[in-house]
């Protein structure tokens, strides 16, 4: 029988470690100045993954807890999560010195603003944030908004096996689709707006917003019957469908978009400026639109990002002149919706950079141009706010390099919305009646 013997232990030498340590930049000992420089470079990088790898998603907040590393790795900067101290300086310098990119829907920016908020520290970093920038890349279905818990069984947990796949974002199992893993999947085809939590804490609720309408002033009969689709039948598309999907557009406002933007205006935030995709389509969905959607020119998700610049532009231009303004600038990135839009705009970008972005109703030559800026102008004209009186705008023309590895494409324009000085611009409506007022 062959004896195994141990090897003799040789004497502990600390040389080989001290010689890999004295390798490592001593990075904490620079001055703080320096490493600011270093962190404010290192954000400077241009992200070239695309919106879909930076979104925040339900499935980010069920364990979250308000750490500057944790914010950091919900913002997808957790390479600069080295050490406690190194996340805390970095995130300081992020939310002082440079733009937050936020891409996910209102409720969920809400719900993660408010968790932040819980600790003393994030109320310290809530009112360090200067800039945001929005998107949203998993804008909803609204036939299915919003998911909702009945005394019945939950029709997301009632999954027909023979239901058709192209309904169904899961994974497979011996042929067959898992149910545990159709509405939770952490995969490829998970859905966020789909994403069963122990509670529904993370989906807006009917339950916390305003009232349905009554009979005198619903004319789709919502109040009188359950609006949402059962996603388990295949959806239609005639014209009431289409109603139901732009009431639900002011439905989804009303829970999500409204909140949030009054929870920014809040003492808790010391914005100063916030920054919103708008987007055009191609000419001939334009032209297709007009014919076949009177007065809907738009698509519901570009009338979505409407109703963000209308709430934006009313932080910088309060309706109430007692109301301080909470905002010093809006900033637009006017883009297209599309390769297709990118190919063949509606709009002319270069005049519309040279010529403003609301041109006049009697321009034949413009006809059909900055139809989401039209919408804008229209909205705050409700409220009794005149854009082009009370607020100054500039357009600049961004011309694309050709980088396909920034995810989109086309020429852009950046319109930056800023409060028009009172001493050269004629006195607003809410002016004249303070003034008539003073005796």
């Amino acid at each position: 029988m062959t004896t195994l013997q141990a090897a003799p232990l040789e004497p502990f030498s600390d040389s080989s470690i001290s010689d890999r340590v004295t390798d490592v930049f001593p990075f904490l000992q620079l001055p703080r100045e320096l490493r600011d420089q270093i962190y404010n470079n290192v954000l400077d990088n241009l992200d070239t993954r695309g919106v879909e790898a930076a979104r925040i998603e339900r499935r980010h907040l069920v364990h979250f807890e308000p750490t500057a590393a944790n914010f950091l790795v919900v913002l997808h900067h957790d390479s600069i999560c080295l050490n406690r101290q190194v996340a805390a300086e970095a995130l300081e310098v992020l939310l002082k010195h440079h733009t937050v990119f936020l891409s996910c829907g209102p409720f969920v920016l809400k719900k993660l603003l408010l968790l932040i908020a819980e600790s003393d520290p994030g109320k310290t970093w809530l009112k360090w944030l200067r800039k945001i920038e929005l998107d949203w890349v998993t804008f909803p279905n609204l036939r299915w908004y919003p998911p909702s818990r009945t005394e019945r069984e939950s029709w997301w947990t009632i999954v027909d096996k023979d239901i058709q796949n192209e309904y169904v974002h899961g994974t497979r199992s011996n042929g067959n689709y898992n149910e545990e893993y159709l509405w939770d999947y952490d995969g490829e085809g998970y859905d966020d707006n789909f994403y069963e939590a122990a509670n529904m804490s993370l989906h807006p609720s009917l339950d916390h917003g305003p009232a349905l309408p009554t009979s005198d002033d619903d004319p789709f009969g919502i109040s009188t019957h359950y609006p949402f689709s059962d996603p388990a039948e295949e959806p239609t598309y005639d014209v009431e469908t289409q109603d139901e999907l732009y009431t639900k557009l002011d439905l989804l406002i009303d829970l999500e978009v409204r909140p949030l933007f009054a929870y920014l205006s809040t003492s808790v935030f010391a914005l100063s400026s916030i920054t919103i995709p708008l987007y055009f389509i191609s000419k001939p969905s334009l032209q297709h639109r007009h014919i076949t959607r009177p007065g809907s020119s738009l698509p519901l998700r570009l009338r979505y990002w409407v109703q963000v610049v209308v709430h934006a532009l009313l932080m910088l231009n309060p309706l109430s002149g007692d109301t301080p303004a909470k905002l010093d600038e809006v900033r637009v990135k006017y883009m297209s919706k599309d390769v297709w839009a990118a190919m063949e705009p509606c709009d002319d970008l270069t005049r519309m950079a040279k010529d403003g972005i609301f041109p006049n109703d009697d321009d034949e030559d413009r006809e059909g141009e900055g139809e989401a800026f039209k919408a804008v102008k229209a909205e705050l004209a409700k409220r009794g706010v005149k854009i082009e009186e009370e607020l100054d705008v500039k357009v600049k023309l961004v011309r694309w390099q050709g980088d396909l590895d920034m995810w989109k494409v086309g020429d852009e324009l950046d319109v930056t919305f800023t409060r028009a000085d009172k001493a050269n611009r004629p006195p607003t409506a809410t002016e004249k009646v303070l003034e008539s007022s003073i005796p």
